[in-house]
């Protein structure tokens, strides 16, 4: 009967263990979790600024330069 007792008491002692373990081990993920939330809200941020730029760069390549181009060998035949 004193065997059995004392695998109850060690079983529930292994529960307890498992049982923070796994609370300790949430907290964690959730503060990965909320850090990763963070950083993946700066990289967005950053992507964007970059597509803006690059857009830019297309629109000054396509419109502004052969304009520009123009004026200046006008200017130059003259």
């Amino acid at each position: 009967m004193e065997d059995k007792k004392e695998i109850i008491v060690r079983l529930d002692s292994l529960k307890e263990l498992f049982l923070e373990k796994f609370d300790t081990n949430e907290k964690d993920h959730s503060n990965i979790l909320t850090q990763t939330t963070k950083t993946n809200g700066r990289v967005t941020s950053l992507e964007d600024w970059k597509n803006k730029v690059i857009g830019a760069l297309i629109m000054t390549n396509i419109i502004i330069l052969p304009v520009l181009f123009i004026l200046i060998r006008e200017f130059l035949i003259r």
